[in-house]
């Protein structure tokens, strides 16, 4: 195999199109034709079943693309960290977040990046913690911040912030409550909170098995936006940290009053790659991501402790 080969190989499994791949290439589609033939030799496998409408990937195909994404995009990233060794900072950095964090987090960490590092293409991806780290060992990533996670195949933690929740409930009258209230207290609470699968819905739910309660949760809202739109609307509470709430709660919207009895926190850690060696612009990319979260500590806009 030679990297022309995987590099034609991976772009028309991702159009579908020996004619498409021509196009954004701009090579000669027999000449892409000649490179796929030549591969399916070698590995004496066909990657494709060919059809009317273009070409789909078969099971050996799927396989080969799961495993070349990410060497062909760990060359690249070579390429560019030589070729910029005395230039400025170039290539590609693709960065994943929980959605609770990306809202809080994403929009100032990419405006203070790109000011100092505007060569560099930024990706930001939104999912759940479980799917990152999954990302991050496929090569799919390059970092990301996740939730609790301490231990991971071939993945490096490094903690961020202990960033602690609130119980976020309307506004009313235009006040704006700051009391702490006990955890139990929390069953009292028609609760909004996301599905089953996520960690603050798991933190939820295990403490309140510790200490025999059940809470009532009628509505289920993945997405942020949502969940804080019907807690403003009075359909119910919720609890996240501070920094999800930050401007609604100074614009007079939410009401957030700390949880104590237990003191609920979450633990943030970024998590790198363990196998293969950050790429310039992921440095720079840690560095001014941990800058952000630092400052807006100080803020006060994320309310929390720094780790690290």
């Amino acid at each position: 195999m030679d990297l022309r080969q995987l590099n034609t190989f991976i772009h028309v499994s991702e159009l579908g199109s020996l004619s498409k791949a021509s196009d954004r290439l701009r090579i000669a589609q027999p000449a892409l034709s000649r490179q796929i033939r030549l591969l399916e030799e070698e590995l004496k496998v066909p990657l494709f079943i060919r059809h009317g409408r273009g070409m789909v990937l078969t099971r050996a195909g799927e396989m080969l693309r799961d495993r070349v994404g990410g060497i062909l995009r760990q060359i690249e990233e070579t390429r560019t960290d030589l070729l910029q060794e005395a230039e400025a900072v170039r290539g590609q950095v693709i960065f994943g977040v929980p959605p609770t964090v990306g809202d809080v987090l994403a929009t100032r960490l990419i405006e203070s990046f790109l000011r100092l590092y505007p060569d560099v293409r930024l990706r930001v991806v939104t999912a759940f913690s479980g799917y990152l780290l999954e990302w991050l060992h496929s090569g799919d990533l390059d970092i990301a911040v996740v939730y609790g996670a301490e231990q991971g195949a071939n993945i490096r933690f490094t903690p961020l912030l202990m960033e602690n929740l609130y119980l976020i409930t309307a506004a009313e009258g235009g006040t704006l409550p700051h009391h702490a209230v006990p955890f139990d207290q929390l069953a009292s609470h028609d609760l909004i909170l996301p599905g089953p699968q996520h960690g603050l819905r798991i933190l939820l739910e295990r403490e309140a098995g510790k200490r025999g309660l059940s809470l009532r949760i009628p509505v289920e809202a993945d997405a942020l936006q949502i969940l804080k739109g019907l807690v403003a609307r009075g359909l119910g509470s919720t609890v996240l940290p501070l920094a999800s709430v930050h401007q609604e709660v100074s614009a007079g919207l939410l009401a957030a009053s700390p949880v104590v009895d237990p003191h609920l926190s979450r633990k943030l850690v970024v998590a790198l790659p363990q196998g293969r060696r950050a790429s310039i612009a992921v440095q720079h990319f840690d560095k001014v991501l941990r800058r952000e979260v630092a400052l807006m500590v100080e803020e006060n806009v994320w309310e929390g402790k720094l780790l690290g």
